[in-house]
């Protein structure tokens, strides 16, 4: 509870900040080459739709003549921008922010801006839709260009790359798509799929939900827009609807990457395997997108990302709702700190320096993969068919393989499941998480946190809503489970854990189910434990 105070405290740290205020610095600069001294100050713009927006300039200390990239930095949802390079929650504690600063003090512009409906900037929150969120990142960069003196520049405008986690990893996705003078990003544990991820084959993460309308409509006061209010609201009642969808669609990376406008930057994502909002799977599939549109693309796997509000834990405890640690082990390999790398593959983007020590295409912590293919879903196996029934206990294991040696599993399993159902017409929701059973004690171990909601008939009403032609079943479902990476001992069962209650999808409510449960389930690539050394 210590640590949950100290967040709020920080976060109400932040918002006071507000109340000084450096006059804003709008005239735009006279473009000569001089000295430049180290110093930031506060500005505001006004978009073309009349909206204000406001924003922290770092200028960097630069040689006459001498030039500097520009990086963007943006908030996480319900956050605010890093309005000082101490006081300020993200100059003092989040990583994304001690990126910026570093960059900051080595030699780059640096922007950190309030989005629409946040901190000090006006607007409503429309949950980074390409007409407004992403329109002011453009809004921004044009700013930049016409104010700030000694920018590096290409054939395209300023040099800039952009970094920021959650609601700020989103709306680089579709800012890049849009702009070409953003050339490198930095996403970090954000969606590919918001609806999905809200809303995973139909059935809304309410606990999540209800979150993010607690600081983002509350802590900042009745700012959601009217259409995002009606889309939180239709969720309440435990179903994904048409209007909802279609608010959304277009505020996710998987409708450009859809209609063939894949974002035009080279991204270095970072997402992390115990996130319960947006999963790994959000992270690989954001690079194959913009893999196949042939750009760089690196994507690093760290155990944090969001956590469920007194349900899971940081390690660390100073961060309780979010965290992605400090460091990370590709495999065998050397371990790499987060902020370096990120500083490094910028510098290698927008400065052109050459890299002493090339980063794999796939990083995952403590993990032998090192390519996105290494993670496709490899080997089927036949789930025994089992009965769940109120006799039983609360949560049925399932088995699926138990290794003869020490394993290593990284990726997403496909599931194909049926459920046949005792009584006629009965609709029942499962949560379904892949666990190891402990040769030494028995015991079930829950990989990563994650579950998975499998309601047959809110899936068919979801793919419909999608525009997706699948042949309706009243049994059968095929779903992609949430990527779990994992090591297991000589001897240890790896299997399905099915319950019928989740403690992140609270507002499903059930009585005891009895079912049949049977299928198949394929899944990615058992690494041998001595094949690392």
């Amino acid at each position: 509870m210590r640590s949950y105070v100290l967040w709020l405290c920080f976060s109400l740290l932040f918002v006071l900040q507000g109340c000084a205020h450096v006059a804003p610095q709008t005239k735009p600069i006279i473009q000569k080459t001089i000295e430049l001294k180290q110093r930031y100050y506060q500005a505001k713009t006004t978009t073309p739709d009349g909206t204000v927006l406001a924003f922290t300039v770092y200028q960097p200390q630069l040689a006459a003549a001498q030039t500097a990239p520009l990086i963007l930095h943006t908030h996480g949802f319900g956050l605010s921008r890093m309005k000082r390079p101490e006081l300020s929650l993200y100059g003092f504690l989040l990583p994304t922010g001690q990126v910026a600063k570093q960059a900051w003090q080595n030699g780059y512009w640096v922007i950190s801006f309030d989005q629409r409906g946040h901190g000090d900037s006006q607007g409503k929150i429309r949950l980074t839709d390409p007409n407004k969120e992403a329109q002011d990142v453009i809004t921004i960069l044009n700013w930049a260009e016409k104010n700030l003196p000694q920018l590096s520049k290409n054939q395209n405008g300023v040099r800039a790359g952009m970094i920021g986690e959650s609601y700020a990893g989103g709306v680089q996705y579709i800012a890049s798509a849009l702009d070409v003078r953003l050339q490198a990003i930095v996403p970090i544990t954000t969606w590919y799929d918001i609806a999905n991820s809200l809303a995973p084959n139909g059935v809304p993460k309410s606990n999540w939900i209800s979150f993010l309308n607690l600081i983002g409509d509350w802590w900042n006061w009745n700012k959601f827009d009217p259409e995002l209010k009606k889309a939180y609201l239709d969720t309440q009642h435990g179903q994904l609807n048409h209007s909802t969808y279609d608010f959304l669609k277009t505020h996710q990376l998987s409708w450009f990457c859809e209609h063939n406008q894949a974002p035009k930057a080279n991204a270095l994502i970072i997402q992390g395997f115990r996130d319960v909002l947006f999963p790994f799977n959000e992270g690989v599939k954001a690079a194959q997108c913009i893999q196949q549109a042939q750009h760089d693309v690196h994507l690093i796997g760290v155990q944090g990302g969001h956590l469920q509000p007194f349900a899971q834990n940081s390690p660390l405890g100073n961060t309780p709702f979010w965290y992605i640690g400090k460091s990370v082990r590709c495999g065998d390999k050397q371990e790499y700190n987060l902020q370096t790398i990120i500083l490094s593959w910028f510098n290698q983007q927008l400065k052109d320096q050459q890299v002493t020590s090339k980063l794999p295409e796939l990083c995952v912590d403590q993990s032998p993969v090192n390519y996105l293919s290494d993670l496709t879903p490899a080997t089927q196996y036949t789930l025994n068919k089992t009965w769940i029934s109120p006799t039983t206990s609360q949560a049925v294991f399932v088995p699926i393989h138990t290794t003869l040696q020490d394993m290593h599993i990284t990726g997403a399993p496909r599931l194909a499941i049926q459920i046949e159902t005792k009584t006629k017409g009965l609709d029942p929701t499962l949560f379904i998480s892949v666990a190891v059973k402990s040769k030494v004690n028995g015991k079930y171990k829950v990989l990563n946190d994650q579950d998975t909601p499998i309601n047959l008939k809110r899936k068919q009403i979801y793919d419909q809503i999608k525009g997706h032609t699948t042949q309706p079943n009243d049994y059968y479902l095929n779903v992609e489970l949430p990527s779990i990476n994992g090591k297991l001992q000589q001897g240890d069962t790896l299997g399905l854990l099915i319950n019928t209650q989740s403690i992140y999808y609270q507002r499903v409510k059930q009585s005891k189910i009895e079912a049949w449960i049977s299928g198949e389930i394929v899944l990615p690539k058992l690494w041998e434990i001595t094949a690392q050394k």
